[in-house]
This record gives structure tokens, C-alpha cells and sequence, in this order.
């Protein structure tokens, strides 16, 4: 997804101070340790799931706060059906210049993760060039997302994140997995108007033929719009696994912000909906608030149960946390209320 800080709605290198030295601030859950550690591809691992027919989910975190204070992320929060995977963003304009590429945050938390849970670090063409990138390869991640991020650096190599999938997938050949972002809505954040579906849909077909083996989905509130990428991508030739994105906002500041920076909107009557939740003129009472909350946990789970009814093939759900986790426990719970969402045997 698209890495920003959702203190002030931009990912500008002034946002946070880079921190002297990093260390990653994680608790792990029991059962949690090495030894239990199966396939850490996660394009195989998707797709031996999605096999399966039962939902599992992923979340994405950053390796920093705003602050610049190490994220801490606590798996027993999340019990007790663990995340499958964990992905760790890269934020392009704070990590481009970080000598060596392994001193980045995200990949020293990343490194971290992977002992005890397959983790998909971000890599973003953000003034990539083809040294740091075979640099970021030798670190010997099993699982990459390639993005293009949201800005382009005019001497920058890759323009676009398709020959970055093309060389990681010749230089580490089947000891890696590559995930790409799908656009349900296309480009929105690109501000082009009206999109060509057909177009995108061969993008991204360009990306799953250079190597990419799993799709996760940006953000769209729209369940019937997923469905039929979902069902565009298949009719194109895409036969790899698709996960969808989520993202259960806790504010109205953040729904805006995201809007502001994916150019992705709440259907017209939604945001209707959602702006008569939160009256200009109480200036957003914790009433209010709680009711905003509520308002995206029913959607989000409302978009869960659309694309599962519509049996197309996804059970894989990957949440946007922005490092608020509250409302994922929520709505985590609320899934297996309704029998959606199996715990461990």
C-alpha cells in the first residue's frame, strides 16, 4: 500500500528523524518459534491455502512510528488465530539513501519477523538503481512486493516496478516469491480519468509473466469492483493467487488522507453516509468518532462477505493497519462470530 504518515499525510525524509540506531520492539505468541517454520514463499504459501477454502489473513505494519519510535507489534494481540504473513512497508523517499540497504528499518525488522513468521518486505523503484537492488537480493528475503511507489525520481533506473520483478526473478530464480500490487479501480492515485481496465489488466499480466507469482489487491470500497477484477484477471490469463486488500479506518482523518494520496473514494451514498456521522458543527465528539469506527469495521466486513459469496476463488485478506490494530481485532472478531473466520483446531 501506499506509505505515508498519517501524522501529517505525507512521507516527506522531514516527517520523522531517522532514529541513531534501530531495534525492533516485537513479542512473539507461543507456538511461535523456528522450529514450526513451514513454507516462507508466500506466493506458494497463498496459493496452498487459497486451495484449502479457508480465510486467513496478512498485515502490513512500518517498522517505524511517526515519532520515529520503533512500531510495536505484539502477536498475542492478534490471537488466537495468528496473521499468515506479516509485510513490512517501504517508505521510498526516507530509505533510498540508507548505506547498506540492510540498515534499512523495515528490513532489519523484516530480518527479525522472518525467524518466527514469513514476512513480505516492501521494495519500492523510488531511486532504485540495479547495484542496490542486487544489494537487497543478497540479503536473501524469500518474499519481495515490488511497487513503484508514489513518487519517480527522474535519474532513478526503474521507472516501473516490472523490471524489478523481471531481475529478482532471474537472479533468485524459484528461492523467491514475488507479490505486485492489483488496482481494482486502476491507477486512481496517478489521477488518470477514465481508467482503461483492459489496459491495466495487461500491466499487470506483463508483471505475473516476468515472475511475480501472487497479486494483493490496493485499496478499492467497492466488493463489487474487486470481484470483477478478480474475475478480468482470470479471464486475461492470470492464474496466480489474489489477496485483498483491507482497511478498517479508525478516523475520518485517516479515511482523508488515504483518499487524498490513492485518489480511492467510498461510493457516493457511503460517504454520505459517513459525513452525517461526524457533524462539522460538534467537531467530532468520541460519540461521533466511535460511530466512524463502526461505520468502516461493518464495511470492511461487508466487503469480506461480498467476495466470499461471490466464490471467486480469493479467501486471502490482507489488512492496511497503518499501526493501529484495534480495529483489525475487531473486525477479526467479528468474522468468526459469523462462522467466516475458523481458529485453530
Amino acid at each position: 500500500m501506499h506509505a505515508i504518515d498519517v501524522s501529517t499525510g505525507g512521507s516527506s525524509p522531514a516527517a520523522a528523524a531517522r532514529p541513531s540506531s534501530y531495534v525492533p520492539c516485537v513479542t512473539f505468541a507461543p507456538g511461535q518459534n523456528e522450529s514450526r517454520m513451514g513454507e516462507q514463499r508466500i506466493g506458494p504459501l497463498v496459493a496452498e491455502l487459497t486451495a484449502q477454502r479457508r480465510l486467513f489473513y496478512g498485515i502490513e505494519v512500518t517498522a517505524s512510528r511517526p515519532d520515529g519510535r520503533p512500531t510495536c507489534l505484539d502477536f498475542n494481540y492478534f490471537l488466537p488465530l495468528l496473521p499468515t504473513f506479516v509485510s513490512v512497508v517501504w517508505l521510498g523517499q526516507r530509505y533510498w539513501d540508507v548505506e547498506p540497504v540492510g540498515r534499512v528499518e523495515s528490513l532489519q525488522l523484516a530480518q527479525h519477523l522472518a525467524t518466527r513468521i514469513p514476512v513480505l518486505p516492501h521494495l519500492s523503484a523510488y531511486r532504485l538503481d540495479e547495484e542496490r537492488l542486487d544489494q537487497f537480493l543478497a540479503l536473501n528475503f524469500s518474499s519481495l512486493l515490488a511497487v513503484r511507489g508514489d513518487q519517480v525520481h527522474e535519474g532513478q533506473s526503474f521507472r516501473i516496478s516490472q523490471p524489478v520483478v523481471e531481475q529478482s526473478r532471474r537472479q533468485r530464480a524459484e528461492k523467491i516469491s514475488i507479490c505486485v500490487p492489483g488496482y481494482p479501480e486502476g491507477y486512481t492515485s496517478l489521477g488518470d480519468s477514465p481508467q482503461n481496465a483492459t489496459r491495466n489488466i495487461g500491466f499487470l499480466k506483463a508483471k505475473i509473466e516476468a515472475g511475480a507469482d501472487c497479486i494483493i489487491t490496493q485499496i478499492c470500497y467497492r466488493p463489487e469492483v474487486i470481484v470483477q477484477f478478480v474475475k478480468d484477471c482470470r479471464a486475461a490469463g492470470i492464474r496466480v493467487p489474489i489477496i485483498v486488500g483491507l482497511l478498517p479506518h479508525e478516523s475520518l482523518r485517516t479515511y482523508s488522507i488515504m483518499e487524498k494520496i490513492t485518489g480511492a473514494h467510498l461510493p457516493i451514498d457511503l460517504r454520505e453516509e459517513l459525513d452525517q456521522l461526524q457533524s462539522p458543527q460538534t467537531g467530532g465528539t468520541k460519540s461521533d468518532q466511535d460511530m466512524v469506527r463502526k461505520f468502516f469495521h461493518r464495511l470492511t466486513v461487508r466487503i469480506v462477505r461480498h467476495i466470499l459469496d461471490a466464490d471467486v476463488g480469493v479467501w486471502g485478506f490482507h489488512f492496511f493497519t497503518l499501526n493501529r490494530f484495534k480495529s483489525v481485532k475487531t473486525v477479526l472478531q467479528e468474522l468468526r462470530e459469523l462462522h467466516l473466520l475458523q481458529d485453530p483446531n
